[in-house]
């Protein structure tokens, strides 16, 4: 018997009808509150076992999805039945991630902060005052100035905070740095029997860096209306092998900054993240242990130079301390450049051009103290195209688990500046090695080419 579509029954849309039973999660109230407990042991074990795994730039991303795949195997079975656990399992454990990162350990680095406006004026008082005197007694240190022969002496006798991380690096370079210690200090300036003067290459990025550094504290002191000061090498109070050149300190007992510590990376090529690298979080850490002071500001910047005075007044700059001059002389005496710097406050373009003809004149002049008598090169002119301050706070717990480690380097390089360093040497490679190396590789190029239009061989003749 045969059924035509016009004989079937009217169905009846029950789509409405249908209530759906809500999937169950495992992360009630009380559970939630156990999980979360259990993950705060979770992570202080993490971090007790990788006490160093905090100089990591991605050292929270890699943190959190290590705790994501942990819990997920665990909860593998729950989540496999029910989506729903996996969203919440994350959602969990990203907020006791965050509770345990901003209470229960420092932060890697955070935007700027002020002081609570809510703290009572005693306390803000005697704050100050603790800072006032820890100020007042690196000012009191003995303190070679910056990149004289007598700092570089000093610093050669101590891991500074600037090439500390090497001691968690490769072997390899664990070696460099034992090396680099146990080697003869070759100072920066020849003696007085030296006829000539050893001349500075003003065309490296280390220069370009030394050239900004200035440039760099005024524009921090102008956007954050503080004052800051400069110190030389110190040494550390209790580990005699420590020591730290901060770029600056905050003496501004007025500012919210006040003791702050100033760390300054002028960039070239790298792109600023916001995020300090390995070797600047260490650098900065040990800078804040040997300063007892806890706080520090990492300041990113980025110049690039117009390619003349006419270019730089003819541009679009809106803002007057995003562009600026600076008078580039030689000392003769010394060989090396002397660099002075346009005031941020002088923006009108008379005045920037009578400023600038008055000191090529002024600095020109020999001087009854002998300080001037410089050469005028040029005129410099710079546009700021980025700047980046995070600020990053003293982590004593990653400092305990890690001074050792810092020690036992110590303890090689004077046990070795006795018996011999040789052996710590840096492999050179001969012209024989170069030779072969290069035979190697066009014998491979020839192996894994298929055609004669492959590529071009080009014969070198030694």
């Amino acid at each position: 018997m045969t059924t035509f579509i016009n004989e079937l029954p009217i169905l009846e849309d029950i789509l409405d009808k249908l209530i759906f039973e809500d999937e169950q999660t495992i992360f009630n109230e009380e559970f939630t509150l156990e999980f979360m407990e259990s993950v705060f042991h979770v992570m202080e074990d993490y971090m007790n076992v990788n006490p160093n795994a905090i100089t990591e730039p991605d050292f929270e991303e890699t943190f959190l999805e290590d705790l994501k795949d942990l819990y997920y195997i665990q909860f593998e079975y729950e989540i496999m039945n029910n989506e729903m656990i996996e969203e919440d399992m994350n959602d969990i454990l990203e907020d006791a991630f965050q509770i345990f990162i901003s209470t229960f350990y420092t932060e890697r680095c955070n935007g700027i902060i002020s002081y609570p406006l809510d703290e009572n004026v005693n306390g803000t008082l005697e704050k100050l005052q603790i800072i006032e005197n820890k100020i007042n007694s690196l000012k009191n240190k003995p303190q070679p100035l910056q990149r004289t022969d007598d700092w570089y002496e000093f610093r050669h006798n101590l891991i500074t905070a600037s090439n500390a991380y090497k001691v968690f690096e490769s072997q390899s370079t664990v070696n460099q740095l034992i090396y680099e210690k146990c080697q003869p200090l070759k100072t920066s300036i020849l003696s007085e029997d030296d006829e000539k003067v050893k001349m500075v290459n003003v065309n490296t990025t280390l220069h370009w860096g030394q050239k900004y550094e200035p440039l760099s504290v005024m524009l921090y002191e102008y956007l954050y209306n503080t004052k800051v000061d400069d110190f030389g090498c110190i040494q550390h109070e209790d580990y005699y092998f420590l020591g730290a050149s901060p770029d600056g300190i905050n003496i501004d007992k007025k500012s919210h900054l006040f003791g702050r510590m100033l760390e300054i990376k002028n960039i070239v090529n790298r792109e600023i993240n916001g995020i300090p690298k390995k070797e600047y979080w260490i650098q900065m850490q040990l800078q804040m242990e040997v300063c007892d002071l806890d706080e520090c500001d990492f300041l990113e910047t980025k110049f690039t130079e117009f390619e003349n005075e006419t270019t730089f007044f003819e541009s679009d700059v809106i803002g007057h301390h995003e562009k600026g001059l600076i008078i580039y002389f030689h000392n003769i005496r010394e060989g090396k450049p002397f660099y002075l710097y346009k005031p941020i406050n002088i923006i009108n373009k008379e005045d920037i051009l009578k400023w600038e003809e008055e000191n090529i004149e002024l600095y020109q002049t020999q001087q009854e103290n002998g300080n001037f008598n410089l050469v005028y090169v040029k005129s410099i002119y710079w546009k700021l195209e980025k700047l980046s301050c995070v600020l990053v706070l003293r982590n004593k717990n990653w400092f305990e688990n890690n001074i050792q480690s810092i020690e036992n380097v110590w303890n090689i390089i004077e046990n070795e500046r006795k018996t011999g360093y040789e052996h710590r040497a840096p492999n050179k490679k001969t012209k024989k090695d170069t030779l072969n190396l290069a035979n190697h590789t066009i014998d491979h190029f020839l192996k894994s080419s298929t055609g004669a239009n492959n590529g071009c061989l080009i014969n070198i003749k030694y």
